[in-house]
């Protein structure tokens, strides 16, 4: 009999299990995957150098737990910020451009920010005018948000609470969460399939047998949830199911290039975007978090698209051929893609809250008989689809857990 169990070693399931262990609580964490982490993860294999398969920034950094935690464990960090949308192409914006998107940018969260507060939750893709720079804005809705703007809740957008602090950390952010998690009692591949919280004690069902625990803090992703594929003995009530169905994952990729020598276009880390007049289009970094790489970032519809196909590394050669000339495909060597759409323990990459569903997300940290909790970033209202969010709801979880233990 354990006094918690944690079902998922991502994130939130390593910030609860640290937090119960502080108390004094030892908490077993089943993992379904070979690896700890979960959208956390940061491969040094592939290419030879550390990249950040999944999530990479710290945002909000200074207000981040995991800034802190990074800072103590000896990682080092980048602290300046990115430039994100500086070149279009191979060229800088200019200035005047670059005025003119802030502005219209800036008038755009307006927009939305006024509806959320008017209680109007509605497509984004509703609220903003069609400008000259409609298309990159529905571009960076899907890098952002992780989806279309066409499904991006104005009230959802408007509560995340950004302070515009995002550093990053060249041996990975999936590195930083897998260290913090690796002390921790888990068990690798022990896909939890069944939780039943008739009794007293809750029986956890797994491929490597049935478990009893007091308390259950479960952290998967919310789609997973939604889709059944955890059943719950008896169902989660319907307000729980609809919830967890109001925040699907979108599925943002990466494709990873190694360079020849000498051809890597720009000094330093430089990002730009393939073009500002279509929403089919990359976001690129050369030498991300200073690593000696070339990245692709697709989002929303697209990026679902490309990986369906298995062409999203096809894309990204045929766009950066059209940006530095055809010659440049022969300069990206080996490639590395990212397939979270497909991936059977996430089925996406961070949430989104769907338009008229963004109230729903209240309900997703409710408790089932006080016994079993739930946390992971899809809970955090003001900080969903980061390792913060996760972070902070599993400590919440973890708390909640130890005031059901020693009540």
């Amino acid at each position: 009999m354990h006094d918690v169990v944690i079902v998922g070693a991502g994130a939130a399931g390593i910030a609860a299990a640290r937090t119960l262990r502080e108390q004094g609580v030892d908490a077993l964490l089943l993992e379904a995957r070979v690896r700890i982490g979960g959208r956390a993860w940061t491969d040094s294999s592939l290419l030879g150098v550390p990249i950040d398969m999944g999530c990479a920034w710290l945002h909000s950094a200074d207000r981040n737990p995991w800034t802190a935690y990074a800072r103590n464990a000896g990682f080092e960090l980048i602290e300046r910020e990115p430039q994100w949308q500086r070149r279009i192409g191979s060229q800088e914006a200019s200035a005047d451009y670059q005025q003119r998107w802030h502005a219209a940018f800036e008038r755009n969260n307006e927009l939305i920010a006024a509806a959320a507060a008017a209680g109007r939750d509605v497509p984004v893709s509703e609220l903003v005018p069609n400008d000259e720079f409609r298309s990159m804005f529905d571009a960076v809705m899907g890098w952002l948000m992780s989806v279309d703007a066409t499904y991006v809740s104005s009230v959802d957008y408007a509560r995340y609470q950004d302070s515009d602090r995002n550093w990053s950390v060249p041996a990975g952010l999936g590195a930083v969460v897998a260290h913090a998690g690796q002390a921790l009692n888990v068990r690798l591949s022990t896909p939890v399939r069944v939780i039943d919280h008739r009794r007293r004690q809750v029986r956890i069902a797994t491929d490597g047998g049935v478990i009893e625990a007091r308390t259950v803090i479960v952290t998967i992703p919310a789609s997973l949830l939604a889709r059944g594929e955890l059943r719950f003995v008896p169902d989660l009530p319907v307000r729980l199911s609809e919830a967890f169905a109001a925040v699907p994952l979108g599925a943002p990729n990466k494709v990873f290039f190694q360079v020849a020598a000498g051809a890597m276009p720009f000094d330093g880390t430089t990002h730009f975007i393939g073009t500002d007049r279509d929403i089919r289009t990359g976001s690129y970094a050369t030498r991300p978090a200073n690593q000696e790489v070339l990245l692709a970032f697709f989002g929303g519809s697209l990026s679902v698209e490309l990986e369906n196909r298995g062409e999203l590394e096809r894309f990204a050669r045929e766009e950066l051929s059209r940006i530095f000339g055809s010659r440049f495909n022969a300069d990206l060597l080996s490639a590395v893609s990212t397939g979270w759409h497909n991936d059977p323990w996430s089925r996406g990459s961070y949430s989104a809250a769907l338009p008229g569903k963004a109230l729903l997300c209240d309900r997703l940290s409710e408790a089932l008989d006080e016994t079993v909790f739930f946390a992971g970033e899809a809970c955090s209202l003001d900080y969903f689809g980061t390792v913060m969010g996760a972070y902070q709801t599993g400590v919440a979880a973890a708390q909640r857990a130890l005031s059901r233990l020693f009540s």
